[in-house]
């Protein structure tokens, strides 16, 4: 069931009776810039740890504590040009325990005491937290550093998305940005949010939903001044490769590919981008795992993904550096026998059943219900998991082959050890 709390506040019950718990999540959406991704960051680290009832970690895992043990947390991820701040607990449903607190409507007083109630004072976040969750997010942005190919992954991100500042940003933000954020800026960001974002509410359990609907108009939200966020971000094709390089002390050297890949959520040729990006290199049959790390040994790791909500797909391979022009060769090899049919129907039904196999398996998790209602949302579309299922199975190897034409390589990023 979905209900408008107010022009861009939806609330999305989603009734299961398969999960011992109930689900609540906030999501705070609004259009990726440049200038508000660190912010949103450090706001999801300042709400999860203090609020004005529950002002220290202590008093905040007490409250949780008294919920039976309820799960509560906040992050930022990116969908397209969407960067969303989610508010999520996870309670367990009292019609399964030996007593009479109703805990799903004291997860949602929780959720809305964090949310509108900050622990803050005189027009700014609590200095002294705010320091400490500014130098936690500090110190977790530069770890990242430490994870070379996630590194490299980053830096492909910077190539590929040359002409869009915000796409290049990790979701998490910038140390630069970061140093530049102030108690009094970060709070005024916040009232902005909270007034201007599009939120969508999902719960998933077995609920009551006229309660769970009354305790949410309680809130009393206001209408949303600006319009929904576009789902999907088109990625521009240069229709050439470039490739950067950088030397740093590893052993073992990382190669990102970046390909222009026309291919968006639900839209055209997506089922067949799903079988193809199995076949390329999402999957341990894959072209990629089979060619490249088994039968040639060029690679101690090779994938594929796919963002169909960019536009865009990546390869990633752990190499030895002095095989860089080999494996280049080898995964474009890859992408070439796809386009020429070079692969049988019987690989392509193993992995259509990989695929609803995975999908059915994601049905088991409570999650998964509420990811769906969120994109469903954000798309505007929705497809039951029977249509889906049928939408796979259908997939021929004329569609997969036509979609795999529509890859072209445009970025590169060799981080590679540094040489005597």
């Amino acid at each position: 069931m979905q209900t408008q709390l107010a022009k861009g506040v939806q609330l999305t019950t989603v009734i299961s009776h398969q999960f011992k718990t109930n689900q609540i999540i906030v999501n705070f959406r609004a259009p990726l810039t440049r200038a508000t991704i660190t912010q949103r960051s450090l706001l999801a680290n300042l709400l999860e740890t203090s609020s004005a009832d529950y002002p220290d970690q202590r008093t905040l895992a007490n409250a949780l504590a008294r919920m039976y043990g309820a799960a509560f947390g906040a992050g930022v991820s990116r969908k397209g040009p969407t960067h969303n701040l989610q508010l999520a607990i996870t309670v367990a449903n009292e019609r399964f325990l030996a007593t009479d607190q109703p805990l799903t409507n004291q997860a949602i007083d929780f959720l809305q005491r964090v949310m509108l109630k900050p622990l803050a004072s005189a027009g700014q976040f609590d200095q002294v937290t705010f320091d400490r969750q500014k130098t936690n997010l500090e110190a977790a942005i530069n770890s990242v550093a430490d994870d070379k190919q996630y590194y490299a992954s980053q830096q492909l991100n910077a190539a590929l998305f040359a002409e869009e500042p915000a796409q290049q940003m990790p979701s998490y933000g910038t140390i630069a940005d970061l140093q530049a954020i102030t108690a009094t800026g970060l709070y005024d960001y916040y009232q902005t949010l909270l007034q201007d974002d599009q939120i969508d509410i999902i719960v998933v359990g077995d609920i009551d939903e006229d309660a769970v609907l009354q305790q949410w108009q309680q809130a009393h939200f206001e209408d949303r001044l600006t319009g929904r966020p576009r789902p999907f971000y088109q990625h521009h094709n240069t229709q050439k490769y470039v490739e950067q390089q950088e030397q740093q002390p590893i052993s073992q050297a990382k190669l990102n590919l970046g390909y222009d890949f026309p291919v968006f959520y639900r839209g055209d040729h997506y089922y067949a981008a799903l079988i193809f990006n199995e076949l390329f290199g999402g999957s341990p049959l894959s072209k990629l795992f089979t060619n490249v790390r088994e039968k040639a040994s060029l690679a101690y790791y090779a994938s594929s993904s796919i963002d169909t909500f960019r536009g865009v797909m990546k390869v990633q391979a752990g190499i030895d550096g002095d095989n860089h022009d080999q494996v280049l060769q080898i995964i474009a090899a890859q992408l070439t026998a796809i386009q020429n049919s070079d692969f049988t129907d019987d690989l392509v039904a193993q992995l259509k059943l990989g695929l609803v196999n995975d999908f059915e398996s994601s049905l088991d998790s409570q999650r998964t219900f509420a990811i769906q209602a969120l994109i469903n949302d954000l798309t505007q579309e929705q497809v039951t998991d029977a249509e889906w299922l049928a939408r796979i199975q259908s997939v021929t190897r004329d569609q997969i082959i036509e979609v795999s034409k529509l890859a072209t390589l445009n970025n590169g990023f060799f981080l590679s050890g540094v040489t005597e």
